[in-house]
């Protein structure tokens, strides 16, 4: 009989809470339930919610009864079918267009010689500044076939009569809702690309490999799960967007699947289909289980991704010579025409009396009554702070718990850590405007947590809608990093958590840093969630400003825009002066 099978003896004093076999399984499978019950506070309930509402007559979970109705009369419909095609076609495309735009400007700012890197790391962050609700409208200004800045100036130069360009079409919307993504896919691929191993790179150019090769034979397969972990989030946040669909295409009859949401949930005559909503929000899970599971079965080998090793290295700057110039002049044009054009049409319509477009007989009507009128609010200050507490709060917490989960899912061999992994993925496939609506039944169904009404319910609400995006960052990098650290930390005798905490968290760190300020900067901007969670003590930044657009205020709307933005930029130099006394991870 072995030690491990025998019997204690009688007599014996028991072992005490915190030491032998027993204790060290509980300390093993500590993290798991914990992560197991936050993610399950925070996604399965909802959701559960959210699909209950699916099967109930009216899609009010305290109504009687249950009906297969709303699926039924959902996918026996042949325009679902239409719907679902042309979502796939703005989602694709945008993917496309931002993976491009993003991974070029991430290997040009974090690998190369180009000249002015660090004001690129920090203009890329702007857009976020700007709600896509804006964004659009701005875009609008630029492109409208009418009164569109770009559209006039080529209409005078050619003597044409017929707009060339129209930015209310399937084009345009993939266009602005790329242009709105490029700084995610740059914060996801950047630390990719800063912490990639030269090591490989030097070995094949010194193999004689031409530099086109090395890109497509060594750089692309180590960047492939932090371009899988990217693309999958674009693509699906491109199916659930409804700001830019929803100013860009429902005016001229191109609906997708969030902005049939919308239209489902506020029609113009009778009450929310609140049962068909649920319904087609099953669409979005399907999606998204597929999705998943891609990308689940394309990074089980983790071991193949593998760049940061216990060995010191610096990743190699590649040398743009005369092309340094081009490199520049292609990244000035992006900032200009995808970012400072909308700003400036902002701007422009802060200082208007009316709105309007460009014209030379406005410059003597510009004013800053639109500006006087906005601080002159009493609610704007209380608005303000809110917005701050709760995007700070929720980054936070999201940054935290996203590393905590990516540790189990990748370095782990606890049980469940793949169910953990698709929880965190799956708010992504839920429309902002639905987490808030389950989130409104979750509170007043449990009143023994008295967040309803208060800023903490939004918190909860942002936490649960960016989970998503910080665990496929925290999960890709964390591939990159080989596990012979972590062992060697525990072969000298440390346990998990100083090696989670002395090891991986500051290898993590340029992650780290990127998701949070992903997530501030989205807390401070995100309309959907914060519109259905609205009381009386918890109005933001975002809601107060859609309050002066649905009064017909767009003047004072934009110059609201205009501090939400200088705000932001604040913020972001803030943060990067922060980062850069941290150890240089934004140099």
């Amino acid at each position: 009989m072995s030690i491990l099978t025998a019997p204690r003896q009688q007599g014996s004093p028991p072992r005490e809470f915190g030491s032998g076999r027993g204790a060290n399984i509980f300390r093993r499978w500590l993290p798991t339930i914990i992560l197991g019950v936050i993610l399950g506070y925070l996604v399965v309930i909802p959701l559960a919610l959210l699909v209950l509402g699916s099967f109930k007559p009216t899609g009010l979970l305290f109504d009687p009864g249950f009906t297969l109705r709303h699926y039924i009369e959902l996918y026996g419909n042949p325009n679902t079918y239409v719907l679902l095609g042309t979502s796939a076609v703005f989602a694709f495309g945008s993917t496309l267009f931002a993976l491009v735009l993003g991974a070029a400007l991430a290997w040009l700012a974090e690998r190369t010689d180009m000249p002015g890197r660090r004001p690129v790391r920090f203009l890329v962050i702007l857009p976020m500044a700007m709600p896509p609700v804006l964004l659009a409208i701005g875009w609008g200004l630029l492109l409208s076939p009418r009164i569109g800045l770009i559209n006039t100036a080529l209409r005078d130069a050619f003597g044409i009569d017929q707009p060339l360009l129209n930015i209310y079409s399937m084009g345009g919307m993939i266009f602005v809702q790329a242009i709105s993504m490029v700084p995610t896919a740059y914060l996801m691929l950047a630390p990719a690309f800063r912490n990639m191993d030269p090591a490989l790179e030097e070995a094949a150019l010194a193999s004689g490999a031409k530099p086109f090769r090395v890109v497509t034979r060594v750089v692309l397969p180590l960047l492939w799960p932090s371009l899988l972990a990217a693309g999958a989030f674009i693509l699906v946040v491109g199916f659930t967007v409804f700001d830019i669909p929803g100013i860009l295409g429902m005016p001229v009859g191109i609906y997708v699947l969030s902005s049939e949401i919308y239209f489902q949930s506020s029609p113009p005559a009778g009450l929310p289909n609140y049962g068909g909503i649920s319904a087609l929000a099953s669409v979005f899970l399907v999606i998204l289980f597929a999705l998943s599971w891609y990308y689940q079965r394309q990074t089980n080998r983790s071991q193949r991704y593998v760049t940061i090793s216990g060995k010191a290295s610096r990743a190699r700057q590649f040398q743009l010579g005369a092309w340094k110039w081009v490199a520049t002049g292609m990244v000035a044009l992006y900032f200009i025409v995808g970012v400072f054009g909308p700003l400036i049409v902002l701007a422009w319509t802060s200082l208007l009396p009316y709105y309007a477009g460009f014209s030379t007989d406005m410059l003597s009507r510009l004013t800053l009554d639109n500006h006087v009128a906005l601080a002159s609010n009493p609610s704007v200050l209380g608005a303000a702070v809110n917005s701050i507490v709760v995007a700070v709060v929720a980054a936070t917490v999201v940054t935290l718990l996203s590393a905590a989960i990516s540790w189990v899912v990748v370095r782990s061999r606890a049980r469940g850590r793949k169910v953990f992994d698709m929880l965190a993925f799956l708010p992504l496939a839920v429309p902002h405007t639905m987490i808030g609506l389950a989130l409104i039944f979750v509170y007043l169904t449990f009143t023994a947590v008295p967040v309803y009404g208060t800023i903490w319910i939004l918190v909860i609400a942002f936490v649960t809608c960016y989970i998503s995006f910080g665990t496929r960052s925290t999960n890709s990098v964390l591939f990159q990093i080989s596990g012979e650290l972590e062992e060697s930390a525990h072969t000298s005798g440390a346990g998990w958590m100083r090696t989670f905490r002395e090891i991986t968290l500051p290898l993590m760190r340029p992650a780290l840093i990127a998701v949070w300020i992903w997530v501030a900067a989205h807390a401070m901007r995100e309309l959907s969630a914060a519109l259905m969670l609205q009381g009386r003590d918890n109005a933001v930044f975002p809601t107060l400003l859609w309050g002066y657009w649905d009064a017909g205020q767009a003047t004072v709307a934009a110059a609201a825009g205009v501090w939400l933005i200088g705000a932001l930029f604040v913020f972001v130099i803030l943060t990067a002066v922060f980062g850069r006394k941290k150890k240089g991870d934004f140099r």
